[in-house]
């Protein structure tokens, strides 16, 4: 079968590699669409926060596939069902999933192309539940990348004022589109003027000194921040945070009630996932892509392969 791997440092290939066999207790899925998680994979592939300094490596979570074969354990799934998996098993033709695993079918009703955004949105809604926003938060949203407009997204479904910061202009706009308050790209005086906000949720992943450094006063504007952007380290101010009670919140992967939860507000159309799609891309494409996300990432975005 084909398969997508970082041979080396910044270096991508199709290769061809063993077809899995299913398990007693396993699925056998045929990839349909696969999705790229820009920041992650770009870091495996560079060897940034998330891939360290190892190849050959590859990363892929946003996989939406049809059942082929069954195991004779496996009891919620028939042949022909479509699903989502979030298993990290990489661009693949072909893969395995157990039941335990992140899986969930996609509904009939919901475009899978789109369906492969629900890493996206399960990576969000887990990060700003577990930071504990709510109808009370004001948030600012910093980073309009796939995750920063689903933080977005995640945020107003929660019932928060949603300010988002980007540098980007065609990203303020959509992030317009997708239900922020207001969007304006960061400024120092700016973040001033519109505060105060409850909740940081930094999806950037760019440096977070000068949003909390203390002569800047700008950390008494939050309570709760939370960093969900991939970064090698964050350095704070400790009494300065301790004074002000700032509580920060570390990034994780979300957990199958999340994708469950995501996959229900995105079938009701509350999670516009398909707004996160630049393009769709044949997966013979996938070098030049990778190429294009390693050497000039920013209008990489959104890009979904087509394995049919």
């Amino acid at each position: 079968m084909k398969g997508i791997m970082f041979t080396s440092k910044g270096v991508t290939e199709i290769i061809n590699e063993p077809d899995p066999e299913c398990g007693e207790d396993e699925l056998l899925l045929k990839t349909l669409y696969s999705g790229i998680s820009n920041g992650t994979e770009r870091s495996f592939l560079t060897g940034g926060a998330y891939g360290g300094q190892k190849w050959p490596n590859r990363i892929g979570y946003l996989t939406v596939s049809e059942v082929l074969e069954l195991g004779s354990g496996i009891t919620n799934y028939a042949k022909g069902d479509v699903v989502y998996t979030g298993t990290f098993s990489g661009h693949v033709a072909t893969h395995t999933a157990k039941e335990s695993d992140l899986i969930v079918k996609v509904p009939s009703t919901l475009d899978p192309k789109a369906a492969t955004m629900l890493g996206i949105a399960g990576v969000s809604y887990f990060n700003a539940t577990g930071v504990g926003v709510s109808e009370e938060d004001r948030v600012l949203v910093t980073g309009s990348g796939g995750i920063g407009l689903m933080t977005l997204q995640s945020a107003k479904s929660m019932g928060a004022h949603v300010t988002l910061a980007s540098r980007t202009a065609h990203r303020r706009e959509l992030g317009s589109r997708m239900g922020a308050d207001a969007a304006f790209e960061p400024d120092e005086a700016i973040l001033r003027d519109c505060g105060p906000y409850s909740v940081l949720l930094e999806c950037a992943g760019a440096e977070i000194d000068p949003l909390i450094e203390p002569k800047k006063e700008l950390l008494s504007r939050f309570s709760r921040v939370a960093l969900i952007a991939g970064r090698f380290r964050v350095d704070y101010n400790f009494l300065w945070a301790s004074r002000l009670r700032v509580s920060f919140t570390q990034s994780s992967h979300f957990d199958q009630p999340t994708l469950e939860k995501v996959t229900d507000l995105a079938t009701e159309g509350i999670l516009d996932l398909g707004a996160l799609i630049q393009k769709v891309v044949p997966i013979g494409n996938a070098v030049k892509t990778y190429n294009t996300l390693r050497d000039n990432p920013m209008p990489i975005g959104g890009i979904v392969f087509d394995w049919s």
